[in-house]
Formats: C-alpha cells, structure tokens, sequence
C-alpha cells in the first residue's frame, strides 16, 4: 500500500515567473539532497533490515517533489502536486526521513509564493503549519 503526502496553494493569482523559477530550484534542490540522503543512509538500513536487500538506489525508495501540470489545476490553485513516500517493504525510518526532506522544502515553497493558502496532508491527515514550518498531527 502507497501513502503519499499532498501539497496545494490557493491564491487569487497565479504565479509570476519569479516564483515559478524559485519553486522549480527548491524543488530540485531539495530532491537531490533528498535522495543523497536516501543513498548514504542505504547500505546502514540494508544492513538493519530497514529496507530490502535488493534496494540500491534511492530512486526505488522514494521519489521527489511532483507537481501537476497547471492545465490540471483546478481554478484559484497555483500549485498543486503529490509525492508517495517510501514503499511498504521499507521500515518507518526510511519514510520520516522523507517527510522531514518535505516538509522543510514545502515551508520553503510557502515561503516562496506569498499569500497563497496552503493545505499539505498525508493522505487523510493535515499537516499543521506552525513556527514556520510543518509538524505532523499530534
């Protein structure tokens, strides 16, 4: 079973190109620190059982930031996109690894695209957007 975290901004305009190219810097930034992350933490969790023997590249563990074309976007959302975190044969580890990675970036995407109302959840549970950043629901 997948679990994937969902990420959407509303906001009366659209992006300016400005934001749009930040957005795409983070976002890619994000994802190679991401996954070099993943890939030097691999050998240890193979080693504990975290993930399977055969997993050798973050790439099979786990993917980056993905947005939706804006010809999908329904109207008032200037962003929208999901990621699914680590697959099921991967220990817990490996996924909060990745909703760490997430939620950082996306406060930086928040930040990035001002006056937009964001909403960022795991499946059915909201992400609470507090002190700057966003913590998973007590």
């Amino acid at each position: 079973m997948g679990v994937s975290i969902y990420y959407t901004a509303r906001r009366d305009q659209g992006l300016t190109p400005h934001e749009r190219g930040e957005v795409e810097g983070i976002a890619d930034q994000g994802t190679r620190d991401l996954f070099g992350e993943i890939q030097r933490r691999l050998p240890q969790w193979r080693e504990a059982g975290v993930v399977p023997a055969g997993l050798d590249d973050a790439a099979e563990v786990c993917e980056g930031l993905g947005f939706y074309r804006d010809a999908a976007l329904e109207a008032g959302v200037v962003l929208a996109g999901s990621s699914k975190l680590s697959h099921g044969r991967c220990g817990t580890e490996v996924m909060l690894v990745q909703i760490d990675h997430y939620v950082d970036l996306l406060a930086d995407i928040r930040r990035a695209v001002p006056e937009a109302a964001w909403r960022v959840h795991i499946e059915d549970s909201d992400l609470v957007w507090r002190d700057g950043r966003y913590h998973l629901p007590q």
